[in-house]
């Protein structure tokens, strides 16, 4: 299937990479306001130029689907026109740069009957969808408390650097999605603290902690930092998940469990004890990371099934960052998180 680029900025770039490198999509023309740039590398790659999305959308008939690359603020202004035509679209994470934006979203798609998904990629590694499924197959019980360190200090430059909430809105976006898409849990309210160390290359917050109650009773610890002087993490974290029983470490790329019970160390499948900690073999995918968002769109396309990060789901990953930042804000002050009917209301 064919599919156009909006956006061909720095990260824009890297992504026409990873169309080429798909099995599932053929790049079909690209977006962007800049139209030297649009056209350079229209140029490069042998497709067609656009200067707008609906422009774009006067040659619908040539292209299957949309991959929305520009900056959160202005994903509505793309996958919006784009949905109403009918034509599917894949969004970079988060969903869009505010709640009323999300909506628009999820209206147009609703209306029109078109797939709209989210690019959460860091669903997509064999490590959490390992992970994923232990939980899911009630290895450890059930989930009761998580905690997450993250450290990384990366030599970001651009936008982010003027970020108000730099760690919260475009790090904190990963790990609160993947605590809702890998750990299962649904947060009913969070509360957090945020703050710059002098040394930090941010305007903004660059570190955090932050506490989220799930549905189930469950509680989640965050801390994180992108001015960390001290050992990093994976760009994931360093996870521990405590059901009731057992636990999952979930550190580098490996994952780890210990039993409650001695008796659950003799044998598990995909799993090897070594002194009474079962070390986890990883799960094969066939594609990770952004090609395993671009396959996902492609059989939610082919199929007409939503996709796991369909943007009636992933709204509430949104939702919670939103929160979190509100919190922050508010020198740690709750803030009580909407069901996903409750916001799904507010559609017209």
């Amino acid at each position: 299937m064919k599919i156009i680029q909006v956006g061909l900025g720095a990260w824009g770039a890297s992504w026409l990479t990873v169309v080429q490198q798909s099995a599932s999509w053929e790049l079909a023309g690209v977006v962007d306001v800049d139209s030297a740039a649009a056209e350079r590398v229209a140029k490069s790659y042998g497709v067609r130029a656009y200067r707008d999305i609906e422009h774009a959308l006067e040659d619908k008939a040539n292209f299957d689907a949309v991959l929305v690359i520009v900056p959160p603020e202005y994903h509505a202004a793309v996958a919006v026109p784009a949905l109403k035509a009918g034509i599917p679209a894949l969004i970079e994470k988060p969903l869009a740069g505010n709640l009323t934006d999300a909506l628009s979203i999820i209206d147009a798609a609703d209306h029109s009957g078109a797939i709209a998904m989210v690019s959460q990629n860091y669903r997509y590694k064999r490590a959490p969808r390992t992970v994923q499924r232990l939980i899911n197959e009630g290895v450890i019980g059930e989930v009761q408390q998580i905690f997450i360190n993250y450290q990384k200090n990366p030599p970001f430059d651009g936008f982010r650097l003027t970020m108000d909430e730099p760690l919260i809105v475009d790090a904190m976006i990963h790990h609160i999605d993947q605590i809702r898409g890998i750990a299962g849990v649904e947060a009913v309210s969070v509360r957090a603290n945020s703050w710059n160390p002098s040394w930090s290359r941010f305007a903004g917050n660059a570190s955090a902690v932050v506490q989220i109650e799930g549905s189930n009773g469950a509680k989640v610890i965050y801390t994180g930092s992108w001015a960390s002087q001290g050992e990093q993490t994976s760009w994931d974290g360093d996870w521990e998940i405590h059901g009731t029983k057992g636990s999952i470490s979930w550190k580098n790329n490996t994952v780890q469990i210990r039993f409650q019970s001695l008796f659950d160390t003799v044998f598990l499948a995909g799993a090897t004890e070594h002194s009474g900690v079962m070390h986890v073999d990883l799960d094969d995918l066939e594609v990770e990371e952004r090609l395993g968002t671009l396959a996902a769109f492609s059989e939610a396309v082919t199929s007409g099934v939503r996709p796991e990060t369909d943007v009636r789901d992933n709204i509430l990953s949104l939702q919670l960052v939103v929160a979190t930042a509100e919190s922050a804000k508010k020198d740690g002050e709750i803030v009580r998180l909407s069901s996903v009917d409750e916001l799904l209301t507010s559609v017209g």
